[in-house]
């Protein structure tokens, strides 16, 4: 961190109505990694582990933004939020809120969503929701990232000021079968009580695709419509979808979007 070292790519998420890219979830990489504990699972967990979580999450906000920054109007307008995963260890550290309303409040920033990871627990549960009220005045909202796994418990929901849920890759792998369809149905369904708006993750195939689309899911990201990016590529594939009006037919996908064939290939059958 202390070196600039640490690489962001971009996940783009797609609209599921009308097949278009509607944001972007920033992802922290390790260049060149080789060793096991260089993943992002393991690095961002021995962050947590050794106190450095609230420093990791600065930085990649203070990198992302800078980023951001640069893009051009026609990119900026089709990104609606931009999502930031933050640990509960940084959303329990007064000094982090802190230094996130001191650097939004400089400078013009797009809208956030800062998405609370499952992999720590929560402790003092009124500081996180007293945070979150306080940074939705900067223009962040609140995502709950992999709903209902690790420690993103069901009580979150009412305890904390949530606009969005993420399917966890694991349930949309199990959209094929009786039980996990309608754990995810009914996972949209309680979302939509709350008016709260849904992301599946980990979207690697056309039927899971249009599985979450007849499900009402707003949207989602995965390997089948796009690998995570480098910003220049982001660019690049809204610039794309943007003059294809067959984008707007997601129906008709007969491939996602990936990192190598940027235009979606449509099925005329």
């Amino acid at each position: 961190m202390d070196s600039e070292g640490l690489d962001l790519v971009f996940q783009p998420k797609f609209n599921c109505a009308r097949g278009t890219v509607c944001g972007v979830e920033v992802l922290a990489r390790w260049p060149g990694a080789s060793a096991p504990w260089q993943r992002p699972d393991c690095f961002i967990r021995l962050a947590e582990r050794e106190g450095l979580a609230p420093e990791l999450d600065l930085h990649v906000l203070k990198k992302a933004l800078r980023q951001l920054a640069r893009l051009p109007a026609q990119t900026r307008r089709a990104l609606k939020t931009v999502s930031i995963n933050v640990s509960a260890v940084s959303a329990q550290d007064a000094r982090f809120l802190q230094s996130v309303k001191g650097l939004l409040s400089s400078r013009p920033h797009p809208k956030l969503m800062f998405e609370l990871t499952e992999t720590a627990p929560i402790h003092q549960l009124s500081v996180v929701r007293k945070g979150f009220e306080a940074l939705s005045h900067y223009g962040i909202d609140l995502s709950l990232d992999d709903f209902l796994c690790g420690h993103a418990t069901l009580n979150l929901l009412t305890a904390l000021p949530v606009r969005e849920i993420k399917i966890d890759k694991r349930d949309v792998a199990r959209l094929g079968t009786p039980a996990g369809y309608g754990r995810v149905a009914g996972l949209i369904d309680l979302a939509r009580q709350g008016e709260i708006s849904v992301t599946a993750e980990g979207v690697e195939t056309r039927e899971q695709w249009q599985a979450l689309r007849a499900l009402g899911c707003d949207s989602a990201q995965g390997f089948w419509l796009s690998r995570p990016l480098p910003l220049a590529e982001v660019v690049t594939l809204i610039g794309q979808l943007h003059e294809d009006a067959r984008a707007v037919r997601p129906d008709l996908w007969s491939e996602g979007v990936s990192q190598h064939q940027l235009r979606p290939r449509i099925s005329r059958a």
